[in-house]
């Protein structure tokens, strides 16, 4: 028997499958150790299943006590087949669920290792133990079984594989420092490892979270290394689509999460640095592109063009270059930036144009550069008739000299091209669209700037100008607008090449004041900023101009700053007493508002207030002063600065009060004010709203029940008060808010303990809401409900202060009086039909039945009675008072009843109370394991919590339904019971609880009956209360006790 259990043992070894991180080499089996011969029976047939190995195995275990290292071997595999088993079982049913197989796995392995502690292949033991653990959602331990195997067993093969492991458990738990030095360490082992590349990406994503993001970089790029660059040929990149799949995607997630972290940084200025820092990266530009093309997913597309620019710039003979130059085009385009896409052509033209370095080793004509040529093409026609049209639009000869340029080139590019004739058609008419009439400007410019400087050459320059001004009187509209737009850059040109001739400086500054009239508002500071510059100086009026030049196109361009030095400069050159004093002033305190005002758009509030209020500083008289001030107001309130809001604001009121933002101050003063914890200022402002006829209706009446809320809130209770009482008499309707109103009045007057005006409001609820007609609704009726049950407390206390002294007669007669009074108000009470106003009112309509009776019973007795009179006369009093116990009986059942309907509140739970104390025999149940205290929420899921753990617990189940009934959840604490008796069928607290229930609050006695009868079976026979309430039980459903024991 024992030589076959070998054999099956055997058996199962060969059909086990291979374990986590066991596949490097092959486990050493029973055979292997076993030096005995085994005969095998040729007619036996060995089941291949892991569960008939795992049966062999432990029925070898059962047989073999002698040879430990048998033993130990079939330990470790009787625990690598549960484990497995395990994992099988979770991948079909479910990933997410805990391998139940792991938890036996644990306990084998564990076993083996505190009986073998010298087993040689406990490191692998330990392994596997640790991936038990994690596959029973234990990652804590299994980091700590990880840990062990580190410190025991620091030349294991699988070493890095376990520091793999570990990182891959801190990485989920969020401990990303521990993360990396785990994948840290596998990494210092080594390209060899077959976890070196993954490890590289997790240590990266480590750093990332600990918001290392440039020290990541490294990391990630040693993927990139590892994966994309040619190992046998160091520097070729190999191509992505010759990679596996999962290398793809690394590749990919690699490339994104880089793009991620330098978009952290300072994207292209980051990239560019790394790269400078690092060897040559053969895919450089797949980090340039994915860096763009993030950018571009943002829709930040100059980020983007300047990304992809980058690369070009950094190596633009580059293979790669013009692609990425097309890329940053695109981005341009889809940004909508024309002028963008404009400059992008024009360096794709001068970067790779047939004349630049690019071409150098580079043969055009093969079909490799194809694209490139082809783009070539595309871009420098595109640039060419870009000028042309700009030229044929503006009619400037600078325009027309940037589209001869472009088609010139186009032609000594592509001379074959077919188009080639056509280019020099368009080259022909842009001479031609010049007018021959300029041919003497042409040739004067030629003789002074085409040759060498000469004596002639200033006299011929200044010649032209007077040539194209010739001519300039020869034409209309636009070609006049264009010439003479070709005369100021002549005049342009004349004054910086021959800055001594006398009129040099009269045609500069007559050439900017031309260029800021055309709107051309940067050339036009361009041009003036050389007249300042100018050596020996201009005189001042000319320098005047220019300032107010550069002032006014800085202004229109939206460089306020700028503008703002600029008309300061201007100002100082004026006498105090100039005309244009104000002007200026006028136009720097317009320069700096509006510098508060860009501010303000983007987003910098701070620095927006400071330029608004620098506007009363600088130009206290401006018109634009009171606006600025009240900017600067609003900015505070909307960046919430309460203290420098209130005091801007009340500078508005003070120096402008009335000015056009006066009811605009007053809103954002009680905003103010109420936010800063001034409530009775804030009042005050709201006053002034709810008073102004200016504002609308509606504003001025939540202005009114804003300001006596505030008030409120300052403890100005009166304040309060009076608005309040304004409010309904200037808004009587709708009638729902005015009794609202009146509500708030008569919660006021009880705190201020003024309680005859409480009652007063009370009073006017009640008759408001009676005489609310159609406006009436549920709420109307509930607080007239509510203010008739506090007035009937009035009447309630009347009669409670009432003593019964002799004469009797005469006593009782006004306390029955009073009786009458207080019920009257509480059947008011109640008549409105709101349930919780209705069981208040019956049980004190109850409780004045009862103190009736008990004051009988306490009243003052006659005095001179022997003691027989006194007992005959006490005799009497219980007969009086008798019925009126009886009839508060009869009222608190009307309020218990309704607990059989749902209605389970305060007043009903007093009504059970007192019935307990008037009618102990039948109210007077009590339930066991009452013993939940706290709070009754927590208290109810820390049972449900208990019975999800151990469903069968029946007293939990009890304990879970006296806390549900004494919420009034009386189904449910229905469905607890039952659930406990289904548990256990005789638990008696059970059954005497849900005959309380049943009795008490369900209204069900036969339950109730059964119940009682089955607890009294199970062991509460000689309870005496018991056998009362099952006699009770008996008698109100027509049912005969049943015969006594001797009897029977």
């Amino acid at each position: 028997m024992r030589s076959m259990c070998v054999v099956l043992v055997l058996g199962a070894l060969t059909l086990a499958p291979a374990v986590w991180g066991a596949a490097k080499k092959p486990a050493p089996t029973i055979r292997d150790l076993q030096s005995r011969p085994v005969e095998v029976r040729k007619d036996t047939k060995v089941e291949a299943s892991a569960t008939r190995a795992m049966e062999n195995y432990r029925h070898f275990l059962e047989l073999q006590r002698t040879d430990p290292g048998l033993r130990a071997e079939a330990l470790r595999r009787l625990g690598d087949l549960e484990l497995e088993a395990g994992e099988l079982e979770r991948m079909e049913k479910e990933v997410s669920a805990l391998d139940l197989s792991g938890a036996e796995a644990i306990r084998l392995y564990t076993t083996l290792l505190a009986a073998y502690p010298g087993y040689p292949r406990n490191d692998q033991v330990l392994y596997q133990l640790a991936r038990a653990y994690e596959t029973t959602g234990q990652p804590e331990q299994a980091l700590v079984t990880l840990d062990r195997i580190i410190g025991a067993y620091p030349g294991s093969p699988q070493l890095d594989e376990v520091q793999f492991r570990r990182g891959e458990i801190l990485f989920s738990a969020k401990r990303y420092a521990d993360a990396e030095r785990a994948y840290a360490a596998v990494i210092a082992r080594g390209s060899g490892s077959r976890f070196f590349a993954q490890s590289l990406y997790k240590h990266g994503w480590s750093l990332f979270k600990q918001s290392l993001n440039e020290e990541s970089l490294e990391s990630f790029a040693g993927v990139l290394d590892q994966t994309l660059v040619d190992r046998r040929e160091r520097g070729r990149l190999v191509a992505t689509d010759t990679l596996s799949r999962a290398d793809r995607e690394l590749v990919e997630d690699t490339l994104r999460a880089m793009s991620i972290t330098f978009s952290y940084l300072d994207g292209a200025q980051t990239l560019d640095a790394f790269a400078a820092r690092r060897p040559p990266m053969p895919y450089a530009h797949l980090l340039y592109a994915r860096l763009g093309d993030l950018y571009v997913e943002k829709q930040r597309y100059q980020d983007a063009a300047a990304t992809y620019r980058a690369y070009v710039n950094r190596q633009p003979n580059s293979d790669f270059a013009p692609g990425l130059a097309m890329q940053a085009i695109e981005a341009c385009r889809k940004g909508g930036f024309a002028q963008l896409v404009l400059e992008g052509k024009r360096e794709y033209v001068e970067h790779y144009g047939f004349s630049a370095p690019f071409w150098q080793d580079r043969d055009r004509r093969s079909p490799a550069w194809a694209s490139v040529v082809a783009e070539l093409e595309t871009n420098l026609m595109d640039v060419a008739r870009y000028y042309h049209a700009t030229a044929q639009a503006s009619r400037r000869i600078e325009d027309y000299q940037q589209a001869a340029r472009w088609y010139r080139d186009y032609l000594q590019f592509f001379p074959d091209d077919p188009r080639s004739a056509a280019t020099n058609q368009m080259l022909a008419e842009t001479l031609f669209e010049s007018h021959q009439y300029a041919e003497a400007t042409t040739e004067f410019e030629r003789t002074a700037y085409d040759y060498p400087k000469s004596e002639r050459s200033a006299g011929a320059a200044h010649a032209a100008l007077v040539a194209a001004g010739k001519h300039e009187e020869g034409l209309t509209g636009a070609e006049r607008a264009a010439w003479h737009a070709r005369s100021v850059d002549a005049a342009l040109r004349f004054a910086e090449t021959f800055p001594e001739h006398p009129e040099s400086a009269v045609a500069l500054t007559r050439a900017a004041q031309d260029i800021f009239s055309a709107g051309d508002l940067p050339r036009a500071v361009q041009v003036s900023e050389r007249i300042l510059a100018r050596q020996p100086p201009v005189d001042q009026a000319k320098r005047r101009i220019a300032w107010t030049i550069i002032g006014q196109s800085q202004f229109d361009l939206g460089a306020f700053d700028r503008a703002e030095s600029a008309f300061v400069e201007a100002r100082a050159l004026l006498a105090p007493d100039d005309a244009m004093q104000g002007d200026l002033t006028e136009r720097i305190a317009a320069t700096v508002y509006r510098q508060g005002e860009a501010k303000r758009t983007a987003g910098d509030g701070t620095g927006a207030i400071e330029d608004f209020l620098r506007v009363g500083r600088l130009a206290p008289g401006s018109k634009i002063r009171a606006t600025a001030q009240y900017d600067a107001a609003a900015q505070l309130v909307q960046l919430r600065d309460w203290g420098r809001a209130i005091e801007v604001l009340e500078g508005y009121r003070r120096d402008f009060p009335g000015g056009e933002f006066a009811a605009e101050v007053t809103r954002n003063l009680a905003v103010a004010y109420s936010e800063a914890g001034r409530p009775g200022d804030a009042a005050v402002e709201l006053e002034r709203i709810a008073a102004s006829p200016a504002e609308e209706g509606p504003l001025r009446r939540e202005a009114l029940l804003k300001a006596a809320d505030l008030y409120e809130k300052a403890r100005n209770l009166p304040k309060s008060t009076t608005l309040l009482e304004q409010f309904i008499t200037r808004y009587p309707a709708p009638a729902g808010e005015a009794i609202e109103v009146r509500q708030r009045l008569a919660d006021l007057a009880a705190r201020e303990g003024r309680s005859d005006r409480q009652e007063y409001w009370e009073r006017e609820i009640v008759q408001a809401d009676r005489g609310a007609g159609a406006a009436r609704s549920d709420r109307t009726r509930y607080l007239a409900a509510k203010s008739q049950l506090a007035l009937a407390a009035g009447p309630r206390d009347a009669f409670r202060a009432i003593r019964l002294r002799q004469p009797l007669k005469k006593s009782v007669a006004a306390k029955r009086n009073a009786l009458e009074a207080a019920l009257v108000d509480y059947r008011a009470a109640a008549d409105y039909g709101i349930a919780e106003v209705t069981t208040a009112a019956v049980y004190e309509m109850a409780e004045l039945y009862r103190t009736l009776g008990r004051d009988l019973l306490a009243s003052e007795r006659p005095k001179g009675m022997g003691a027989d009179e006194l007992a005959q006369y006490d005799v009497l009093l219980e007969e009086q008072a008798f019925p009126f116990e009886e009839q508060a009986i009869k009222t608190h059942e009307i309020n218990a009843a309704r607990a059989r309907e749902g209605l389970y509140d305060e007043s009903v739970k007093k009504s059970f109370a007192a019935l307990a104390e008037l009618k102990p025999g039948r109210y007077g149940m009590s339930e066991l394991l009452q013993d939940v205290v706290g709070d009754p929420t927590q208290a109810e899921l820390a049972l449900r919590e208990a019975l999800q753990a151990a469903p069968q617990d029946a007293a939990s189940w009890t304990r879970l339904g006296v806390l549900l009934r004494m919420q009034g959840r009386f189904k449910e604490a229905l469905e607890a019971y039952e659930a406990a008796l289904a548990a256990d069928p005789d638990f008696a607290p059970a059954h005497r609880n849900l005959g309380v229930l049943s009795d008490l609050y369900l209204g069900d006695a036969e339950r109730a009956l059964a119940s009682f009868e089955r607890y009294r079976a199970l062991g509460g026979g000689e309870d005496r209360q018991l056998n009362g309430w099952i006699a009770d039980l008996r008698q109100r459903l027509g049912r005969p006790a049943p015969a006594a024991a001797g009897e029977q």
